[in-house]
């Protein structure tokens, strides 16, 4: 067996080695080679070695000789036999090795799959060898995107073989990873530095370097490795396979590499999985390399630009937070490696950031404290730095610490100093580190929110919030603050002392003050720690510190000294005077709120409730009251001792030496609300400090006297003072106040705060003496009634005004208290019979008062009183003053009876306040309405009961005075329903109004007011429809309270009278409505669809109608608050905000129907309707955003049934409130009714109604907003953002863009450019709609201007040009151009497919320049940047563009041009030719300008942006262009030129090169029927021709008949080029006419000269001859010229230019024709040659004597020429031809005509010239020679010139040696 094999081989080997040519050997290796590497797995030694001789033979023999071929197919089949042995395979891969060197790069490429199957099965050694097999032909791998998608199973088979991908992925990887020159040395052990490579270890660089065998220049490089990338970035592989390679590439140092992976990781990366572990795996060892036993194996970590790249996705990862270890060290590479710089640090930051936040706590609790001291040790060894980046960075480490704290929080809890070391360095960093310094605190709150007491850090971190608070920085106070804030709930006290600190003057930053205020302002914690306090958040009594942990925490507690030191102010009790001040304020507003649980709603009006509840309601009040007595004499010693500690802290503030008038009066304020509403006892404490609060009286702050003289008045008429010691007082205070007393006569002027003090404190010393039952001197209270009256009248101004209300208001104190016309000596109050006789006297007597200044008796009675008053009220343009004397009358009527003419004065008073127009006055003259009505009884007198026992209530027996005075009132209240409530003055309504609703809130349990109730229901339903916004609410609010107030009956007669107005018109009472009443301005509020007036409460009743609960209308009248009034002080007195209180549980069953109704409502048109609205909201929602998140779908349903309501005030409400609804939504709420909103909002768009349509915009904009965000990848996942996109772009694009409504095709469009921006990889399936829609809108969405300027261009002075350059630049900046752009990104193959339609039919078939242009510019964006996908398309694009560059429009051409340059690109060369051949025709063949034009610019961006691809096709592009430089249209001609100039940077080689194509292509065209395309052509070769050189030489075949027919012509313009080239031809071809046979032959070429040379074409002529003086140069030794031309010449020569110029039409006929002499002459000269032709020498004297004749009457020029041609005569002439006489009539000539001629040196330069040549080629005579010397002679002495002087001398030696 071993001998057949033996055999068999050595026959083969005898066969190769017979082989004697290439040829046979290769037919011999293709044949025998493979079986031969079959023989290795031979079982005999002998034929084993037998096959490696036969093997180590044909290597000799082929190895070098690349032009053998060896069998690949053969081989590859061989090697892929998984049958064979491991050493044949070995063999086999080396021959296969050997084939890829002799194949090209397209033949390898084809076989790459097979190369790669199953490679992972393949040992070491063989697989990389296929690498280094496959890599260079990668670059030309293609493969179509569907087989692609299919190649993966079927051509590569992964699914049989799982683990090639991995294997060839990290071959690619590590081959884009390798970076020849980023080598660096680095030392793996103490003594073997061995070079290193990023990302990659010393076997992974053998491999790609084959151990040092291959190079790889950087071209090479290049190459291979975009063949890489291209490879990867096919269907082939996955997004997660191909990530790690495509950030290696956007990390290269190529800029081709950079950019392609940068495209892949747009495109190629969009479904990666983030979360998948091996992904991540791979990511973290690319960045840190890997490590091993093997020191060949050990991988470097990645280059700093790929860490930062990895980082950027790692950040993206929650499952790469997860993997701690790795984590860890990348962190600290970033943070401490040796190569790592800011950027890198940056990225870490970011990451870090990222663990910190998406985390699983259980895997960072281990590493969490490793990290932080890592970042803490990083902060610590950085110090101060500067820079932005560096600064940024450390403040990343702070913030980094802060939400691994915030991760695990055990780490801060366990660690203090982590805390205080943030807090320090908000002073110690530099101000841009302190804000992330800030930013990490903030993070970390939550670690300390709701933190036990008990816990080990609890007094830390309160000591650390102290400390900062009260350090003058303004970082560490504001965070201090904002500590306290979150972390402490509202009721503890030291977060609130914080607060109170905070308030310091020492930092004056704004956020300080804000917080610091936020933090006394009640609010409610959460468990998250954030605070709210917002508008609808109601805050619980539990939730506030109590008044007695405050008190005593704020008297135990002091701040520090230097904290005291910074603030610079004044200090009390160890506080700053401005926290003094606060202290004071907080702590009385948690008094009130303690004592007033359920009374006050804390809400975000607190503040103002407290301070008008205290002022004006009862109730508050009376709570208040209840506290304190509780508290004093209660027995419970703490509450106790707190009153005294907040006593003592009152009593602190009273300095006056502390010049502070907001202290003064807050604590005045407080005093008194303790002193008038505590137990009698607090009062008596006081007794002693008299003197003190005395001085208080007369403080220079209003408010203080205002407090400080009612507090006088309870302290000083304490049962424990004197009588005497009251009215010495009071005597001393008619002396202060008292106009007449001797003191103020010897005082110039007496300063107004004092007599202000004196006159309160008088009012109140009387009155609070009555309350108590004491007696004073009718004397005392004389004098006092007498001074306070006087204030009454006096001139207007600002003191009168502060006078006279003080006045007024103790009048009103007194007269509430005694009647003050009983003053008087003969009255008596214990005789009198009967209360009438008793008030008969008063009224008859009078009082009597000592007049001290005039010492005449004055008299001054209650009438008289009363009418001062009621003048006052009248006449004072004061509003204060108003209110105080029409309060005062009211007062004055208490002790009255009611028939007392007084009283009747008083009513008529009141009743004549409603002329005064204010609404303040209306609710004074109300309250005294409901005093004169109900006296002591009614509410509004509840606020002057400050002394707990008053004695005067008890001696007063109204029983008597009720029958009759509920007698009087009735008449009032009939005169006030019958008279104002139906007047037609506004003012009188709505002062009746208000009188009324004062009456009935004031006096609600009097029998008065329940059996008129019916009455107050009909005025107020009247007045309900009143056309004042206010007097409609407030009559509103009177129908509640008669509600509220009625029993069953009247409450179901209520509900049936207002429903019945509201609902069918009818009238309330027949008498409370007139025919002519009118309810409001006509389309004041709109119209229902009936024609009736549309108020607030007709929406109130529709929504009570709609819930099927009528009884809910006054609800919610009285719930619509949305008049700044009822905040007010005198609305408080209302009581209208405690309601809400009472609301929500009462409407909770209604919610779901109410809810949607009012959110709507909020929206409303109408200012009084959405207030009225928005207060109800108020009340019955607490927590907004969850009661929207609750009702949002029944919200929703209402607002898009709104938004096509028949009511513009409904779609206008609607459309404000899906503007609201939608802010902030998330994606599964708002997609249910996505394609509803747009549609509904666009039908609004378009609404009749202005209006509508403006608020309609709103909501598109917010609309769009959020469209936009749901259409980010980056903010939704793809399967969210797919559906939004599948919703919202068919309908933009469908229905929004095309609508015939303006508005809506704006706001589609901004949508559709906002989403293209955004949208990225979810925009692919809609991009070309998308593009198609943009391009059509560029035409259709033009500026109307720009239509109209079209049309009136000429008007406006404009050319079309300019516009239309408007409109391309327009088009160009168009953001539906941008937008387009931004889709440009997601353009594939398969988009391209559907693509290319709609952009074909948009070049064919679009309209408008803008669509146009656009069209041409996204085609040149496609090639630049979808190179691959615009790839297969491109031929189609080409010929869809050659029809479209022969536009009309000069700038469409032009945009098509160019585009048609950048689709050469890509473009296939057949379809090049093709459209090169197209352009041909349009230039030659078509008669058309724009034609022409287009030819010429689509040429020259060919050439321009596609340059290789037309020196690819030059032979047939090069013809055109050559041609089209010779266009007689200079325009056209230099765009030729700039194309010539693209494709041959200048130079003319190509001419060369291509001189036959240039010459098929144009010979035709000179017998074109087109005059213009003959010339070009003509000219074209011409300039062919005077190129010269051999390379035209040898054309003269082709060229001279061309040249010939073409001289044949007429004359035309530029035809001398032609005769010149063709002559030039002749020159440079002199061998063709040396050849037998040819045509034209040199005679012809004579005549044909000749016959040029005489057309009378004189321009034509002058060139001819020039021409004709160049052949004859070259050709007249070889052919007779002079024989043929002389008869003409001559001619030419003795031409008489004058006569000849008269017979010429043109006007510059001489100068042309002295050129056409002198070229005569010089042709002339030129075809003289006597040595050559003997006949020549016949005609010697002949042409001698012409030209000297013709030497004299000729102009200078053309006599040098004639000198120069005889110069050349004698050059040329026989001697022997020339005599004595022709040399004497030279010389004559020469003298005279030549060296006399002084005035041209020329010629007389030429002139010796020609002697000079004459002595050099005669001999002359002696005679002669003394002629000549004379002659020199002669000129020496004349000649100006040393130059000619020194030839004359030269000439004349010459003679002499002649």
């Amino acid at each position: 067996m071993a001998s057949n094999e033996l055999q068999l081989l050595e026959n083969v080997e005898l066969k190769i080695a017979m082989c004697n040519t290439d040829a046979q050997l290769e037919r011999c290796i293709n044949l025998f080679l493979t079986p031969v590497l079959l023989k290795l797995a031979s079982p005999h030694e002998q034929v084993r070695r037998k096959v490696m001789e036969l093997l180590s033979h044909i290597n000799k023999r082929a190895k070098l000789n690349k032009s053998i071929k060896l069998p690949f197919e053969a081989l590859l089949q061989q090697y892929m036999d998984d049958k064979l042995s491991a050493m044949i395979k070995n063999f086999t891969i080396i021959y296969l090795e050997m084939c890829v060197d002799r194949m090209t790069i397209e033949e390898t490429a084809k076989h790459i799959p097979s190369l790669l199957k199953g490679i992972s099965r393949r040992p070491e050694a063989q697989r990389i060898t296929i690498f280094h097999m496959v890599l260079p032909a990668l670059q030309k791998w293609d493969m179509k995107t569907e087989e692609q998608k299919k190649a993966r199973e079927d051509a590569f088979e992964f699914n049989s073989h799982p683990d090639d991908p991995a294997i060839i992925l990290r071959y690619f990887l590590d081959f884009i990873l390798y970076q020849p020159s980023s080598t660096s040395t680095t030392a793996t052990s103490e003594d073997s530095p061995v070079p290193t490579y990023a990302g990659l270890s010393p076997a992974a660089v053998n491999v790609i370097t084959n151990k040092g065998k291959i190079s790889w220049p950087h071209q090479k490089l290049t190459t291979a490795k975009i063949g890489v990338l291209k490879f990867v970035m096919s269907h082939i592989f996955t997004d997660d396979e191909r990530l790690n390679i495509l950030i290696a590439g956007a990390c290269d140092a190529n800029h081709e590499v950079v950019s392609m992976s940068e495209d892949g990781l747009r495109r190629w990366t969009t479904t990666v999985d983030l979360e998948k572990a091996q992904s991540i795996k791979a990511l973290y060892n690319m960045y840190l390399g890997t490590k091993s036993t093997n020191p060949d194996d050990k991988r470097a970590p990645a280059s700093t630009p790929v860490k930062i790249r990895i980082l950027n996705y790692l950040t993206k990862s929650i499952a790469a937070t997860n993997m701690a270890a790795m984590m860890v060290q990348v962190v600290f590479d970033g943070i401490y490696g040796q190569g790592s710089n800011l950027k890198l640090r940056r990225s870490t930051m970011s990451f870090l950031q990222w663990v910190a936040r998406m985390a699983d706590t259980k895997s960072i609790a281990l590493i969490a404290p490793v990290m932080i001291s890592g970042l803490l040790k990083y902060i610590d060894q950085t110090g101060l730095v500067s820079g932005h980046d560096a600064e940024s960075i450390k403040g990343y480490a702070y913030i980094g610490i802060g939400l691994i704290c915030r991760k695990v929080p055990s780490i801060a809890l366990n660690d203090i100093q982590i805390l205080r070391q943030f807090f320090d360095s908000l002073e110690t960093e530099q101000p841009a580190v302190r804000t992330y310094v800030q930013d990490a605190l903030s993070s970390i709150i939550d670690v300390y929110t709701m933190l036990p007491e008990d816990s080990p850090v609890y007094n830390d971190v309160q000591e650390i919030i102290l400390n900062s608070v009260q350090k003058l920085n303004s970082h560490s106070r504001y965070m201090a603050l904002k500590y306290a804030n979150a972390v402490y709930p509202f009721s503890s006290v030291f977060a609130r002392y914080v607060c109170l600190l905070g308030c310091s003057s020492s930092v004056t930053k704004l956020e300080v003050k804000e917080e610091a205020m936020r933090g006394l302002h009640p609010f409610v914690q959460t468990e998250a720690g954030v605070f709210t306090s917002a508008n609808n958040t109601i805050v619980p009594i539990s939730a506030l510190p109590t008044f007695h942990d405050l008190v005593v925490y704020l008297t135990e507690n002091r701040p520090n000294d230097q904290y005291v030191y910074d603030s610079k102010s004044p200090v009390i009790q160890g506080y700053p005077l401005e926290v003094y001040s606060e202290i004071l304020r907080f702590v009385r507003m948690i008094l009130v709120l303690e004592s007033n649980p359920t009374t006050i709603l804390i809400d975000e009006y607190v503040e103002s409730k407290v301070d008008n509840g205290m002022s004006d309601d009862p109730v508050v009040m009376d709570n208040f009251k209840k506290y304190l007595v509780d508290s004093w004499v209660g027995g419970d010693l703490e509450k106790r001792r707190a009153l005294e500690v907040w006593l003592k802290f009152i009593e602190n503030s009273l300095d006056q030496n502390l010049k502070d008038p907001v202290l003064l009066s807050t604590g005045a304020k407080c005093l008194l609300e303790v002193v008038s509403l505590g137990p009698p006892t607090i009062a008596t404490a006081f007794q002693d400090r008299l003197d003190f609060f005395k001085a208080l009286i007369f403080s220079k702050k209003q408010e203080a006297r205002d407090t400080m003289s009612r507090i006088f008045g309870i302290i000083a008429t304490d049962p424990s003072v004197s009588q005497d010691n009251i009215q010495s007082l009071l005597t001393e205070l008619v002396d202060v106040a008292d106009k007449n007393s001797q003191t103020n006569k010897n005082t110039s002027m007496l300063p107004a705060e004092k007599v202000h003090g004196a006159l309160l404190t008088m009012g109140y010393l009387i009155s609070r003496s009555n309350y108590r039952g004491r007696s004073l001197n009718d004397d005392v209270i004389r004098q006092c009634i007498q001074c306070l009256a006087s204030y009454l009248e006096g001139a207007p101004g600002t003191v009168f005004n502060m006078l006279a209300a003080a006045a007024c208001h103790s009048l009103a104190e007194i007269g509430r208290t005694q009647i003050l016309g009983s003053l008087t000596e003969t009255q008596k109050r214990d005789n009198d019979d009967t209360i009438k006789e008793k008030e008969k006297e008063i009224e008859s007597t009078k009082m009597d008062v000592d007049d001290k200044a005039g010492g005449s008796a004055g008299v001054l009675s209650s009438i008289d009183l009363v009418e001062n008053l009621a003048r006052l009220a009248k006449t004072c343009k004061e509003p204060k003053v108003q209110e105080q004397a029409i309060l005062a009358l009211g007062q004055l009527s208490i002790p009255l009876t009611s028939e007392s003419t007084v009283v009747d004065l008083i009513t008529e008073s009141i009743f004549a306040s409603a002329d005064t127009k204010q609404v303040e006055i209306f609710f004074a003259g109300g309250e005294a309405w409901s005093v004169v009505a109900f006296g002591w009884e009614s509410q509004a007198m509840q606020k002057h009961r400050d002394i707990d026992d008053m004695a005067l209530l008890r001696n007063v027996d109204q029983s008597a005075n009720t029958k009759k005075r509920s007698e009087l009132f009735q008449t009032i209240i009939e005169k006030i329903a019958r008279v104002y409530v139906v007047s037609d003055r506004t003012w009188y309504r709505k002062a009746s109004c208000i009188w009324l609703l004062s009456i009935l809130k004031f006096g609600k349990d009097q029998p008065l007011i329940q059996t008129n109730l019916g009455v107050l229901h009909a005025a107020f339903s009247r007045l309900i429809a009143d056309r004042d916004d206010f007097t409609q609410e407030v009559a509103s609010k009177g129908l509640g309270l008669v509600y509220e107030y009625g029993d069953d009956k009247i409450k179901e007669d209520m509900l049936y009278s207002l429903v019945g107005t509201f609902t069918e018109g009818r009238s309330i009472q027949a008498q409370s409505v007139t025919d002519n009443t009118v309810l409001f301005e006509e389309g004041a509020l709109g119209t229902t669809p009936d024609g009736n007036s549309i108020t607030t409460y007709k929406e109130l009743c529709s929504l009570a109608s709609e819930l099927n609960q009528p009884d809910l209308i006054y609800k919610f009248m009285s719930l619509a608050n949305h008049n700044a009034m009822w905040t007010s002080r005198r609305g408080a007195a209302f009581g209208f905000q405690n309601l809400m209180s009472l609301a929500e549980k009462e409407l909770e069953p209604y919610l779901p129907r109410l809810v949607p109704k009012l959110y709507r409502y909020q929206f409303d048109p109408n200012g009084q309707v959405n207030q009225s609205m928005k207060t109800i909201w108020r009340s019955l929602v607490k927590d907004n955003q969850k009661t929207v998140e609750k009702y949002f779908d029944l919200i929703m349903d209402d607002v898009l049934a709104g938004l096509g309501n028949r009511q513009w005030r409904v779609r206008e409400a609607s459309c404000a409130a899906v503007t609201d609804l939608v802010q902030g939504r998330q994606l599964a709420q708002i997609e249910p009714y996505l394609e509803r909103l747009w549609k509904m909002c666009f039908r609004a768009l378009d609404d009749i109604k202005e209006s509508v349509r403006r608020a309609a915009t709103q909501t598109c904009k917010q609309l769009t907003k959020l469209t936009v965000h749901y259409c980010d990848p980056n903010v939704v996942s793809s399967s969210d953002g797919i559906k939004v996109m599948n919703i919202v772009m068919p309908f933009l694009l469908e229905r929004g863009i095309i609508s015939d409504a303006e508005d809506v095709r704006k706001f589609s469009l901004d949508a559709l450019l906002r989403i293209c921006k955004t949208g990225a990889s979810l925009l692919k399936s809609f991009v070309p709609e998308i593009i198609d829609t943009l391009l059509q809108s560029l035409s259709s969405m033009e500026p109307q201007a720009m239509n109209y300027l079209t049309f009136h261009a000429d008007k406006y002075n404009i050319t079309q040009e300019q516009l239309d350059s408007a409109r391309l630049s327009g088009a160009k900046n168009s953001p539906m151009m941008e937008g387009i752009e931004h889709c440009v990104n997601q353009i594939d193959e398969d988009v391209m497919k559907e693509l290319t339609p709609r952009i074909i039919n948009i070049i064919k078939k679009g309209t408008g320049l803008p669509t146009k242009a656009g069209c041409a510019r996204f085609i040149v964006t496609l090639v630049m940047n979808r190179r691959s996908a615009m790839g297969p398309f491109a031929d189609t694009f080409l010929k869809a563009l050659s029809g479209a560059i022969q536009s009309k429009n000069p700038v469409i051409r032009k945009a098509f041009a160019t585009a048609t340059g950048y689709v050469c690109q890509l473009a296939t060369f057949d379809k090049i030719c093709s459209l090169v051949r197209h352009l041909k025709k349009l230039y030659v063949e078509n008669t058309d300008e724009d034609a022409h034009a287009a030819s010429a610019l689509t040429t020259a961006d060919m050439t321009r942006f596609a340059t290789d691809r037309m020196n690819a096709v030059a032979s047939e592009i090069v013809p055109l262009i050559y041609l089209g430089e010779h266009d007689p249209d200079d325009n056209l001609k230099k765009v030729w030129a700039a194309a010539w100039e693209n494709l041959t940077s200048g130079t003319r080689s190509l001419v060369t090169i291509h001189a036959d194509e240039i010459i098929d292509f144009a010979q035709p065209l000179l017998s074109s029927s087109s005059w213009a395309t003959k010339q070009t052509a003509a000219l074209a070769i011409a300039d062919m021709c005077k190129t010269g050189g051999r390379a035209i030489a040898q054309r003269a075949d082709k060229l001279m008949p061309v040249m010939v027919s073409t001289l044949a012509t007429r004359s035309w313009a530029g035809k001398e080029h032609v005769l010149e080239a063709f002559v030039q031809l002749c020159v440079s071809a002199q061998g063709y006419f040396e050849e037998q046979g040819k045509e034209p032959t040199l005679d012809n070429v004579v005549k044909i000269l000749v016959r040029e040379c005489k057309r009378k074409n004189r321009p034509y002529q002058r060139h001819a001859l020039v021409s004709f003086k160049v052949f004859a140069d070259t050709f007249s030794d070889r052919v007779d010229v002079l024989k043929q031309a002389q008869p003409f010449l001559t001619e030419l020569c003795e031409m008489d230019e004058d006569e000849v110029a008269e017979d010429d039409e043109n006007d510059n006929a001489k100068p042309l024709l002295l050129m056409i002499k002198a070229n005569a002459f010089k042709a002339l000269i030129a075809s003289f040659r006597p040595r050559t032709f003997i006949e020549h020498q016949d005609q010697t004297e002949v042409i001698c004597h012409i030209l000297t004749d013709s030497l004299q009457g000729n102009i200078w020029n053309v006599q040098l020429a004639i000198l120069d041609s005889l110069k050349l005569f004698f050059e040329r002439v026989d001697p022997q031809h020339v005599n004595d006489a022709l040399l004497n009539h030279v010389l004559n000539t020469c003298s005279t005509h030549g060296l006399n001629d002084l005035k041209y040196s020329a010629i007389r330069t030429a002139t010796n010239d020609v002697l000079d040549a004459l002595v050099a080629s005669c001999k002359l005579s002696p005679e002669l020679k003394s002629k000549l010397h004379g002659i020199i002679s002669s000129s020496l002495q004349k000649e100006p010139l040393a130059v000619l002087k020194e030839r004359l001398n030269s000439l004349n030696k010459s003679v002499d040696s002649n």
